[in-house]
């Protein structure tokens, strides 16, 4: 039987074809390759149990939810797929499930995407200004952004691990490293500011540097802002 890996958080499925839609995230068809025997039972290996349990669950919960469905499977370290542990219970745990169930990271990202291209765009008016209040309105716009970034943090973490397995394929992989990204350049971006509040009317080495640290910064939240779409919408 032939085994297809889902791109977006490496679920194997064994069948003649790929399923219409992952059991695991949700991804379209078109998301799945087909890879052969040897590198289906590496990716597994690499996943660690919870990763297997978590995806044995919502496969049977797929099964029970479409009985028609044809059945499949993915070759773990366990089989026994009807005997899956309860979640740990407590007030993190709700807290973490309620996070999903209402979209917190989503909602929590749009916060920082919403406001570092303006504080972007302040760093170059400044500049071109020689305007000191506009600079001051781009340091306070990265101090938000910073703030935020705690929160999009730990919620994206958490739905990648819930909703994805915590696979790390390369889509996540880029994601993750563009999402620390903003984080340190922004970091940089505020420390400098704060040490040296008069870059933006410094020389134009200094400038030049400081403006490109906001475009890395800038870039990187663009990134991670369409893979971030692209798993939402699935395309």
């Amino acid at each position: 039987m032939k085994k297809w890996r889902c791109t977006v958080c490496n679920y194997i499925h064994e069948a003649d074809a790929p399923p219409e839609k992952c059991p695991v995230c949700g991804a379209d068809k078109s998301k799945f390759v087909e890879v052969s025997d040897q590198e289906a039972a590496d990716i597994q290996a690499e996943k660690t149990e919870k990763q297997l349990e978590r995806e044995r669950a919502m496969v049977e919960k797929a099964r029970q939810a479409d009985p028609g469905q044809e059945k499949s499977g993915s070759p773990g370290k366990s089989s026994a797929a009807s005997k899956q542990p309860a979640r740990p219970s407590g007030w993190m745990e709700f807290a973490n499930e309620q996070m999903i169930k209402h979209h917190a990271h989503p909602m929590s990202v749009h916060i920082p995407n919403g406001v570092l291209p303006v504080a972007v765009l302040f760093v170059l008016l400044a500049i071109l200004f020689s305007a000191e209040t506009i600079a001051a309105a781009a340091f306070y716009n990265s101090i938000v952004v910073l703030i935020a970034m705690p929160a999009v943090l730990y919620t994206g973490y958490n739905a990648w691990q819930r909703k994805f397995g915590g696979s790390l394929t390369p889509l996540f992989t880029a994601k993750i490293t563009a999402a620390a990204v903003v984080t340190v350049t922004c970091l940089l971006v505020v420390l400098w500011y704060l040490f040296n509040p008069e870059i933006l009317a410094g020389g134009a080495a200094r400038q030049a540097g400081f403006v490109l640290l906001n475009l890395v910064m800038l870039a990187a939240a663009i990134v991670a802002g369409l893979i971030g779409g692209k798993l939402v919408f699935k395309d």
